[in-house]
């Protein structure tokens, strides 16, 4: 049939494809979501409050992160002082990392380590993304673990909010983001009260540190959250900042909404667009700063590097490397599940980054490195941005049973000379490729 403009048949098909075309564009022109103030542009950045300023003065400990170490090293002495012990110092450091959904794996070995009774308290704990959500629980210790097994039971609908076809749409064309997380800022809402900050709050003046970790788009820049400082703060917006600051670290761009964090500097009021730290980096600690004002610290203490026993643990949220049997899942052809098998990819080759870099680190500082993964072949039956109860339950019970049979840690002890760390770091397959156990796997399949 050969149809002519303006013929009645070409205009049905026609007219509704133009009608829709011009709502889409008219509704994408006066419905977005306006930007709070932005930075001046080319101004220097300034750190928001609650945030780790690195710049250093002349004489090179003078910084803020400098001091807060020097003061969490001069009470872990006096701890041990008092207590009679003269030996190295021990210095425990967790990271957490990203990883969306697949932090039920993390609280599950934390609660089972909890079970087993070796579990120590860390000195310094770091959380991005997934692992800044659980960070402050895991902070405040194992009578906490109650908090993390809300991983086995939360859903799609306790992260964020789906929008419709039309509003995706708009999304793409105008909106911050495809889905909305106040349902998330409820729940961490539910859990994070002013009483809890006033625990971490308690713990940071025994001198020890918790801090998250987002990025910051206006500056291209990592911004680590001091989250005892915010805690202790009598500024009567700390929780809405403390809140913030997860929800940032944790709001993966275009999927998630970023989070504007305000600033009051010298250039005036304004806001910083920040996201996901994973975007940057999916754990964090010696690297972006803290080694260096670590030393620092040290060094201004009056203590040497051989006065403290450094142990690094990097609880990784996700596998390290896929190199089980390739296999088809077969992504839907939608926006939501594109996104997230987009992410994941992504997180998987920027996890291995960080984990190996982290590595290379504390062998060349002289830390023991313990590291905890999902197993490679894992058979995932979603993406880390879909949060399916039912795998969840699989990934934390996972985590549980290793770490009550004291497999969920590879461990390596500080290298005891230059040759043993090249070796080390050019080779670390002793570590990474540990052997897995398959007994998780036929639990699986039952």
């Amino acid at each position: 049939m050969n149809n002519k403009p303006g013929d009645p048949v070409t205009m049905r098909l026609f007219c509704p494809r133009v009608v829709v075309f011009l709502v889409i564009c008219v509704l994408s022109a006066c419905s977005t979501t306006p930007r709070p103030t932005p930075p001046p542009e080319g101004a220097l950045l300034e750190d928001p409050w609650g945030s780790v300023p690195f710049q250093t003065a002349a004489d090179g400990i003078d910084s803020k992160f400098t001091e807060a170490m020097m003061a969490s090293l001069l009470a872990k002495r006096e701890q041990m002082r008092e207590a009679g012990d003269e030996s190295r110092i021990p210095y425990r450091a967790l990271t957490l990392s990203g990883g969306g959904s697949r932090g039920a794996y993390g609280a599950g070995v934390l609660t089972g380590w909890t079970k087993r009774g070796d579990r120590p308290q860390f000195d310094v704990v770091t959380g991005i993304s997934t692992g800044a959500l659980m960070a402050t629980h895991v902070f405040l210790g194992s009578e906490f673990d109650d908090d993390l097994a809300i991983y086995k039971s939360i859903s799609n609908d306790d992260v964020f909010e789906r929008k419709s076809r039309l509003a995706t749409i708009l999304a793409a064309l105008r909106l911050p983001s495809v889905f909305n997380t106040l349902p998330l800022r409820n729940t961490l809402l539910s859990i994070i009260s002013e009483e809890t900050l006033d625990l971490v709050a308690a713990e940071h003046r025994k001198g020890r540190r918790l801090f998250v970790a987002s990025t910051n788009l206006d500056a291209n820049a990592f911004t680590i959250w001091d989250m005892g400082v915010i805690a202790e703060s009598e500024r009567p917006d700390r929780l809405k900042r403390y809140i913030d600051a997860i929800m940032a670290s944790a709001s993966f761009p275009v999927a998630f909404p970023p989070v504007f964090i305000e600033v009051e500097g010298e250039s005036g009021t304004y806001t910083q667009m920040h996201v996901d730290g994973g975007v940057r980096e999916t754990a964090f600690f010696f690297d972006f700063g803290l080694r260096e004002g670590f030393g620092r610290a040290v060094e201004a203490a009056g203590f040497s590097d051989d006065d403290f026993q450094q142990e690094l643990y990097l609880l990784v949220n996700g596998p390290i490397a896929s190199t089980g049997v390739k296999v088809y899942r077969p992504v839907e052809g939608k926006v939501g599940p594109i996104i997230d098998a987009t992410v994941t990819s992504l997180m998987s080759k920027v996890t291995q980054g960080s984990a190996y870099r982290l590595w290379v680190l504390a062998m060349a500082h002289g830390a023991d490195f313990n590291i905890s993964f999902i197993p490679s072949d894992y058979p995932f039956t979603s993406g880390s941005l879909t949060f399916d109860p039912v795998e969840q339950t699989d990934l934390f019970e996972l985590g549980y049973q290793q770490a009550i049979d004291g497999r969920a840690w590879a461990t390596q002890p500080a290298p005891s000379s230059s040759e043993e760390m090249l070796r080390l770091i050019l080779d670390p397959a002793s570590t990474f490729d540990r052997r897995e156990e398959p007994e998780w796997l036929e639990r699986r399949k039952q």
